[in-house]
């Protein structure tokens, strides 16, 4: 009898993790990964192990953005284009969903109301309000820092900001019936937050050592809190309140390690 060789990778396990890897890449970047995969739920939800990862790949962008333009222009001028790359590189989902989460929480009496607001294409004037001062915060937080934490702190805060949709994914139910950030939520395993935390806190150590844990422990803080209200005020959280928790996570961090550089205690 013929023998036929098999049409089963020979690693599926590998197979499944970097379709998962490039999931991740596609769903929170603006690169064209031209890589055909059939997503499915268990894809999507798998690929939240790597959004840490993904966040490390953002972190670096940023920091080649910085070390090529401190070489030509100022400090200041130099921010606003890491600002911007920031911006660029993930295509601005996570502002779109902080509009439409502000939006929806400032302008709806009901959980239906709120979840009805933020499904509207258009941004209203409060969400515009809201993104101005999150830009604005971000690109003050940036020129403060010290020069000597700008490369950690580009690297760390975008890692902190994704691991913190991965946390936010296993404190709440999903508020809608449907919806983008669905598969997320309901279809997440048991290892996922454990390989997203570890990731991070490896990243972390290593860049900051023992800081770290006041800036991880901040974001956790914050991270809860942010999930609890957010399930208070429409039963659980969305694809947007995700998008709306990673900006408020990456200028906790931002923030976090502009307070440990006043205290001097990166110098101690």
């Amino acid at each position: 009898m013929r023998w036929l060789p098999s049409k089963k990778p020979a690693y599926p396990g590998k197979e499944i993790k970097l379709k998962s890897l490039l999931t991740a890449f596609r769903f929170l970047t603006i690169l064209p990964l031209r890589v055909k995969i059939e997503e499915s739920d268990e894809l999507l939800a798998s690929s939240m192990t790597f959004f840490p990862l993904v966040g490390l790949f953002i972190g670096g962008f940023l920091f080649l953005t910085y070390q090529i333009s401190s070489i030509l222009f100022s400090p200041l001028l130099v921010n606003a284009l890491v600002l911007l790359g920031w911006v660029f590189i993930t295509g601005a989902l996570h502002l779109d969903g902080f509009m439409d989460t502000i939006d929806g929480l400032s302008g709806g009496k009901t959980k239906e109301e709120r979840l009805k607001i933020m499904k509207d294409p258009s941004s209203g004037a409060k969400g515009t309000v809201g993104l101005v001062g999150l830009m604005g915060l971000k690109f003050l937080l940036l020129l403060e820092i010290e020069p000597f934490l700008k490369t950690g702190t580009l690297l760390l805060t975008p890692v902190v900001g994704r691991w913190s949709m991965v946390t936010a994914a296993y404190l709440a139910p999903y508020a809608r019936m449907e919806g983008l950030g669905k598969a997320f939520i309901t279809r997440k395993g048991g290892g996922t937050i454990f390989w997203a935390s570890l990731t991070v806190a490896l990243l972390g150590l290593v860049i900051f050592k023992f800081p770290f844990l006041y800036i991880i422990g901040v974001c956790l803080g914050i991270t809860y809190l942010s999930t609890l209200y957010f399930k208070s005020r429409m039963g659980g959280i969305t694809g947007d309140t995700l998008g709306a928790l990673n900006e408020i996570i990456e200028l906790t961090a931002l923030f976090s390690i502009y307070s440990l550089s006043k205290a001097r205690v990166f110098l101690s």
